[in-house]
């Protein structure tokens, strides 16, 4: 595979100035057959590719791989936890994570079986609870009695208990259930002798008040007779008035009318005389002689029209000559002056655009002197920073030697006390576990005594001082080594110098822009004057043309009015002698409209009177048929339809009613019942009412009792089986928990609060750790070697992932935070070694064939440079390649193979050299 990387940068545009943001690209090929295939150019593409070739992801290559600057010493530092994800990478423990989560899915679904387990057995026996309720029975007791009290409620019985309370449930509720439907029988039995008697009484009581309200009604309606007599009378008169309605209202309206179209006639009079003409005794022949000269009328309004149109049209003709003439002239004036405007742009533009063209030189001069002021911060604010942090190094030493000798102490009293907590947990007749001795004349007493807490304090304090020790030394030559690259790039340049330089470019780069700005402005300006002459030519020529056209079309005008005012003149003379009076052809309309309206009015006067006369014949023989002397007789007899209504209605029902009494005084049963003394009804409807009441009472008691039954023996098996299985499922679910705690790292048993892929893991950091040290014993004259710890961690943390250091000079053992910076680059150096040695002999893992190490050689003295670089050159020798990052002049002399990097203002170039004192190759 070969992968070509290009990052952000800018270059200078093509056309005009500025730069121009060209994107990061990346390019990915595969050798095949001798010649290079294109596989991606996506960044996300290629990265899964470099992540799948290589196992590991950034975070991990630069603790494996990659040792960058400030950062060398991660793995080596890590917590377990850090580490844990390192070595997955590294490792395939995949059969031992897939065990953890079988058995974290495992203890998760048997909780969720007896949770859904006990929920559903809960919600049977509620219904069973719920169902006893409505009995007004209590779901507890023993030996069959159900209305005991005594016992706990089913819900909260232990699943092995349930079954037994259930079936004493059942026989106590077959023996209610016989009892009830005993009651329920005797109570039905006397609700039906009592219904019956009610409704016997009740028919006798019923036909006696239908005999008593007939003759009530009887009474009444022989004393209103003499006034149905006259409603009869009254209802005949109006029925015959009905017949000769429609002529009375036919007479009237005929009158109506006449008098409507007399009105009529005297308004279409007065219409005409308000016309100023005379009305002759014919209307009709006087209209026909207006209606003669209707032709010439229109002729002559014709005439009149195109004259005004002709004089408009000349009048706005006339106007429109002069705008034209007079904008021609405006025209050509301004022509003139714009032109004069325009050379003086020109020669303005080819100025300013000399000046503009300097803009990208000297834009270019400015970023560079910021560029300059800019190293010249960070290098004082790393000088300031070096100086803050002098004093904290020199605290931090006194603090690490302080936290070392109270440890020595600690541990020294720990050791004189541990004989004291030995004697402390002795008692007679036992054993003693290091003697074995079962008495104890003389134990031991705690002069001073330490406990393990306190000691370890003192342990975590040292940590932490060699820690802040180490991060500030590193840190202090960080910054120095950045202070001294940053310096060589200023080639001897001070601030002042520089701000000057940076001023003077400014003010150059100013002066451009304006340019470059003004030069726009004046450019518009140009465009803007060479739009507007050619505008002011177009213009000047079509208002010409515009004048000449217009002076044409007065001279057409001219002859077409004289045309039109002869024709107007024969139309007047046409129309002399009208009978209208008027020479306006619009009166002419008025009166000849007017007097076909009285011609229409006098027409409508005579039919009126032909339909009076007839609607007064019609009238008086329908008079005679109905037995009326006149229409007054007959307007006095007529009702209104709800009168009549009313009337016919009050007779008929007067002769209903007088039948329906006759009929129910004659029924045999109403002649009885009146006969007899009336029946005793409130205290039959007690009785009915007392019997139902009892019969409500026991039927609801059986049907609880009978619906608890149903629900009992339909829901036992049910239970029992769900009591089985939940006492199963509860037994496997704990052997399963107990398990998955304990490979997760969470159970009591498990002391360390290892996981079981630690575990495994632990195994191959032993390794690591064993072949670690065999290039550490080369370096630091054999001094340190690296230990795998399986020490609990503090405050419950996980374990099984730690580091320790042993100091073969002291023979004690320490934390890696309290190695130096030499000390620290060294050992993280042998680790990265060691982890790549035990991946190649990992089954199916990678052959890290390479290392890159960025910095920390700096932190290094002459002999232990001198066993890291002795490492190195092993490492060359067999195969493998290393690559260093470094600032250390003595590297340049040991390093055949370079890649020199010079900055310089215009940018960075790489310079490859092959040996010493070679000449450069790219």
């Amino acid at each position: 595979l070969r992968l070509t990387r290009s990052p952000e940068w800018y270059r200078p545009k093509k056309r005009g100035t500025g730069l121009t943001r060209v994107q990061p690209s990346v390019h990915l090929q595969e050798l095949r057959s001798g010649s290079w295939a294109t596989l991606s150019t996506r960044h996300d593409e290629v990265a899964d590719v470099v992540k799948d070739v290589l196992g590991m992801g950034l975070a991990q290559f630069a603790k494996v791989v990659l040792l960058p600057q400030g950062d060398f010493a991660a793995f080596l530092r890590a917590t377990p936890e850090d580490r844990r994800e390192v070595l997955e990478k590294l490792f395939d423990i995949g059969v031992f994570a897939d065990v953890e989560q079988w058995l974290a899915d495992q203890r998760r679904a048997t909780a969720a079986s007896v949770e859904q387990a006990g929920a559903a057995l809960v919600a049977d026996l509620t219904r069973v609870e719920d169902a006893l309720a409505e009995t007004g029975l209590v779901a507890a007791g023993a030996g069959g009695d159900v209305a005991a009290a005594a016992g706990p409620r089913l819900t909260e019985l232990s699943a092995d208990a349930v079954p037994e309370r259930l079936a004493s449930l059942a026989t106590g509720l077959e023996g209610a259930l016989t009892a009830a439907m005993a009651d329920l029988d005797a109570a039905s039995g006397a609700e039906q002798l009592a219904v019956g008697a009610l409704a016997e009484a009740r028919d006798r009581s019923a036909a006696r008040g239908r005999g008593l309200e007939a003759r009530v009604r009887a009474a009444a309606l022989a004393a209103d007779a003499v006034a149905h007599a006259a409603r009869f009378a009254e209802l005949d008169a109006a029925q015959r008035a009905a017949t000769v309605t429609g002529h009375l209202t036919g007479h009237e309206r005929a009158v109506l009318d006449l008098e409507r179209a007399s009105e009529l006639v005297g308004r279409r009079r007065s219409v005409l005389v308000a016309l100023g003409v005379t009305v002759d005794a014919d209307a009709a022949e006087q209209a026909a002689r207006v209606h003669a000269l209707d032709d010439a009328c229109a002729e002559l309004a014709r005439q009149a029209e195109a004259a005004r149109r002709v004089a408009s049209t000349v009048t706005e003709t006339a106007e429109r000559h002069e705008a034209a003439c007079v904008l021609r002239e405006a025209a050509e004036q301004e022509l003139a002056a714009t032109r004069e405007v325009g050379d003086r742009l020109r020669r303005q533009a080819d100025e300013l655009a000399e000046e503009a063209g300097r803009a990208a030189e000297r834009s270019l001069r400015v970023e560079e002197c910021r560029r300059r002021l800019g190293v010249l911060d960070l290098v004082d604010a790393d000088r300031a920073t070096r100086a803050d942090l002098a004093p904290q190094i020199v605290t931090a030493r006194d603090t690490l030697l302080a936290a070392q000798a109270r440890t020595i102490e600690l541990r020294q009293r720990r050791l004189d006390g541990m004989a004291a907590e030995l004697a402390a947990r002795l008692a007679d007749d036992h054993p003693c576990p290091v003697c074995g001795a079962t008495d104890h004349p003389e134990p031991a007493v705690a002069v001073d005594p330490l406990s393990p807490a306190e000691l370890d304090v003192a342990e975590s304090a040292l940590g932490e001082a060699r820690a802040t020790l180490g991060r500030l030394e590193a840190a202090d030559a960080a910054l120095a080594a950045a202070v001294e690259a940053r310096t060589a790039g200023l080639d001897g340049a001070d601030r002042p110098s520089v701000e000057a330089e940076l001023e003077h470019a400014r003010a150059a780069h100013m002066a451009s822009r304006e340019a470059a700005t003004s030069l726009e402005a004046v450019q518009r300006d140009l465009t803007h004057w060479q739009r507007r002459c050619e505008r002011l030519v177009a213009e000047a020529t079509r208002s010409a043309a515009t004048a000449e056209a217009h002076a044409a079309r007065l001279a057409e005008l001219a002859e077409e009015a004289e045309r039109v005012r002869e024709a107007l003149e024969a139309a007047v003379e046409q129309h002399d002698g009208c009978g209208c009076g008027s020479a306006d052809p619009a009166g002419h309309t008025r009166v000849a409209a007017a007097l076909d309206d009285l011609v229409a009015a006098t027409e409508d006067e005579a039919r009126a009177g032909l339909r009076l006369a007839a609607a007064r014949a019609d009238l008086d023989g329908a008079l005679t048929a109905a037995g009326f002397a006149d229409e007054v007789d007959a307007t006095e007899a007529s009702r209104s339809p709800e009168v009549v209504r009313e009337l016919r209605e009050a007779v008929a029902a007067h002769e209903r009613d007088l039948a329906a009494c006759r009929a129910v005084l004659a029924e045999p049963v109403v002649v009885a019942a009146l006969e007899a003394d009336p029946p005793e009804l409130g205290a039959l409807e007690e009785a009915t009412r007392a019997a139902r009441h009892e019969v409500i009472t026991t039927s609801t008691a059986q049907a609880a009792l009978a619906r608890a039954a149903r629900a009992l023996d339909r829901l036992r098996p049910r239970i029992e089986q769900a009591c089985a299985d939940l006492t199963g499922l509860t037994e496997r679910h704990a052997r399963i928990r107990e398990l998955a705690d304990a490979v997760a790292g969470t159970g009591g048993d498990n002391t360390l609060r290892m996981r079981l892929t630690s575990f495994v893991l632990a195994a191959r950091l032993e390794k690591v750790a064993s072949l670690a040290n065999e290039r550490l014993r080369v370096m630091g004259e054999g001094r340190y070697l690296l230990e795998h710890t399986d020490d609990r961690a503090a405050r419950g943390a996980r374990s099984g992932l730690g580091l320790r250091v042993l100091d073969q000079w002291t023979g004690r053992t320490r934390d890696t935070a309290s190695l130096s910076g030499g000390e620290s680059f060294m050992a993280s150096l042998a680790l990265a070694l060691g982890l790549a040695d035990a991946v190649r002999e990992e089954a199916g893992g990678l052959d890290l064939g390479t290392l890159f190490v960025d910095e920390g050689f700096g932190s290094l003295d002459e002999d232990s440079l001198e066993e890291v670089l002795t490492v190195l050159d092993g490492l060359r020798e067999g195969g493998r390649a290393v690559g260093v990052v470094s600032h250390v002049a003595d590297l340049r002399t040991r390093i055949p193979y370079q890649a020199v990097v010079h900055k310089g203002t215009s940018g960075s170039t790489v310079e490859v050299r092959t040996g010493q004192g070679a000449q450069p190759a790219a």
